[in-house]
């Protein structure tokens, strides 16, 4: 009895070759003579994914689509990251703050506006990260069984990869903007000003659009705390600086979390007091050595739900998404009346000409 080597055909079945070459077909074998167990042994390869070329040109001819391949949804290493910025104008924020600053808070709230809506004039248009994103809010839902809710401590080993997130203007009239989200470590936050390799190694701060410094509300509030933290984020910049991974094509933002513990301490206290300090300081020393200056004061998860926190967190996130210094925003198109007649008619609507 005749039989074929290749694994889909169905010539010892039907009769009929899958090449057309009918009994001609040098791929035929008598199966009821062959011991070698070919047949078998390749059979078993094209069920594991073994046998490539013959199944690709299999797939060829039976009409099979080939198989897509997604992204697994977690956060962007840098091959990734680049694959990102190489086909679009992306635009990539480095985050660095100290531990328990409310990094991972204010990342996992653009998520959570997103799942309500648009954020300002901003729509989401797909993201790359979803799972990593769903990942930062688990614990801060009902659903995760917590009795209160907390944030995933960031790894070091995610100081050089980004989350992503593509949004939309509402107009239709711009293209869509690829947002890529880096977030330090805290753990390396203070290695970063201590040693220069540790530095150097941080690898998206030199190609960021943005770099935002957050700095722990409410350790400003705690006088055993407050200088260390404010001290930490001035000399974090001037290691950069100095480094030259910032610069004039970076704009700087400085954020200060948890606002609603600054709001319940008195407006004259000491903490209020060092936080307009920072800010000055912020403003004196690099609002001359970098793109833009930012300051922002911020809860992205305010414990008490007193504070209004949805237009302040839409500002911020709007403002990453609309503005650079690395190279022209897009500008609307302009919108035009469309005619009937075909373009080549209207060159003299559009040019003036009189004839």
């Amino acid at each position: 009895m005749k039989g074929c080597k290749l694994a889909l055909c169905g010539f010892g079945i039907d009769g009929k070759c899958i090449e057309g070459r009918g009994s001609a077909c040098p791929n035929l074998i008598n199966t009821l003579e062959d011991t070698s167990d070919e047949v078998t042994d390749r059979a078993a390869l094209a069920s594991n994914g073994d046998d490539v070329t013959e199944i690709v040109a299999d797939n060829a001819n039976t009409g099979l689509s080939e198989t897509e391949v997604l992204h697994h949804g977690t956060a962007l290493e840098i091959i990734d990251a680049r694959e990102v910025t190489s086909r679009s104008r992306a635009i990539l924020v480095s985050i660095a703050g100290m531990v328990e600053s409310g990094k991972t808070s204010l990342l996992a709230r653009f998520h959570q506006q997103f799942q309500m809506g648009s954020v300002g004039d901003y729509e989401f248009a797909g993201s790359l990260s979803l799972m990593r994103f769903e990942e930062l809010n688990w614990r801060a839902t009902v659903e995760s069984g917590a009795h209160a809710p907390s944030m995933e401590h960031t790894s070091r080993r995610y100081d050089n990869s980004c989350l992503h997130v593509a949004v939309s203007h509402k107009d239709g009239n711009q293209p869509h903007i690829d947002l890529l989200l880096n977030d330090i470590s805290g753990d390396t936050y203070p290695d970063a000003i201590s040693a220069l390799t540790v530095c150097e190694n941080l690898m998206c701060t030199r190609r960021a659009d943005h770099l935002a410094v957050v700095v722990d509300g409410g350790a400003m509030v705690d006088r055993t705390r407050r200088h260390d933290h404010a001290s930490k984020a001035l000399n974090f910049v001037n290691r950069l600086l100095q480094t030259g991974q910032i610069g004039p094509q970076t704009i700087l933002h400085l954020i200060i979390t948890k606002e609603d513990e600054l709001k319940a301490a008195p407006r004259d206290s000491a903490c209020h007091q060092a936080v307009h300090h920072l800010e000055e300081s912020f403003e004196r020393d690099f609002s001359h050595r970098v793109g833009g200056l930012h300051k922002w004061r911020v809860a992205a998860r305010p414990m008490d739900g007193t504070l209004p926190t949805v237009d302040i967190i839409t500002r911020l996130f709007s403002t990453f998404v609309s503005t650079t210094q690395r190279y022209p925003m897009p500008t609307p198109l302009p919108s035009s009346t469309v005619y009937g007649e075909r373009d080549f008619s209207r060159y003299g609507l559009i040019h003036g000409d009189s004839e």
